[in-house]
């Protein structure tokens, strides 16, 4: 029993579709392919198939589903359905049809769990999650948009942490984030200094692709070991989560 992390899906089926028999031209609403990710979903499919188990667990930090409503996302959730392992979510920039948290756990099939500004356990672990937001610093930074999502999604992290540690104080703690929670050029943010405060292990992320992977963190930092799961930072292939 294992626990693996893959973030940055991007899925986009229009309907239900079965693992091989996707149609890319009829079945398939936004292609991946001019990032460069030609078919993805038969290299995440292939790799997952290869690398997980029934027993398994994977955490997928956000930017699952491209879709706009949450009947859309459905699709994409079956899709991720028919992979084996218990698979726990966490939202992203691109989860515009996650504004409820309850309505997307009633969508979700049997062994998907949701998780933002809460926890879940997996093997006698802590998985705390929600999206996080640009870091101050940023080239993409605006203050005056920016600066009340950033600290509210810090308050949202805090909220996670402190009801784990309440009810699971002697339990390794793990943390789902879609943005990372520090970069080569912005050392440190709000969140770093929660993973430092409650003793996190390990903090997963996605967000980064391209030439921003430059920037990413992926290892042991200031006490937090940051780990990249950006679908291709990890060649579409989920890779264990460091545990301590």
């Amino acid at each position: 029993m294992s626990i693996y992390a893959l973030a940055d899906l991007h899925l986009s089926f229009n309907k239900p579709v079965d693992l091989f028999q996707v149609n890319p031209e009829e079945d398939i609403v936004k292609p991946m392919d001019i990032f460069g990710w030609d078919r993805h979903y038969e290299r995440v499919r292939d790799a997952w198939l290869e690398t997980v188990t029934e027993d398994d667990t994977v955490l997928i930090p956000g930017d699952i589903s491209w879709a706009l409503r949450l009947d859309q996302a459905k699709n994409d959730f079956g899709w991720i359905h028919q992979l084996p392992g218990r698979k726990v979510l966490s939202p992203g920039n691109h989860e515009y049809y996650a504004q409820s948290k309850k309505k997307v756990r009633e969508a979700l099939p049997e062994g998907m769990e949701w998780i933002d500004a809460d926890y879940t356990l997996v093997e006698d672990k802590v998985v705390a999650g929600t999206r996080g937001w640009t870091l101050p610093g940023d080239r993409l930074w605006d203050e005056e948009k920016d600066r009340k999502i950033y600290e509210r999604q810090a308050g949202r992290l805090r909220m996670a942490l402190e009801a784990a540690a309440k009810d699971h104080p002697e339990k390794e703690r793990i943390v789902m984030l879609h943005y990372p929670p520090a970069t080569k050029s912005i050392p440190t943010s709000a969140y770093l200094e929660l993973l430092q405060e409650f003793n996190v292990t390990t903090c997963v992320y996605g967000h980064l692709h391209g030439r921003a992977q430059k920037e990413a963190i992926n290892g042991e930092y200031e006490g937090v070991y940051l780990q990249l799961v950006a679908c291709d930072y990890v060649d579409f292939r989920p890779v264990k989560v460091h545990m301590g």
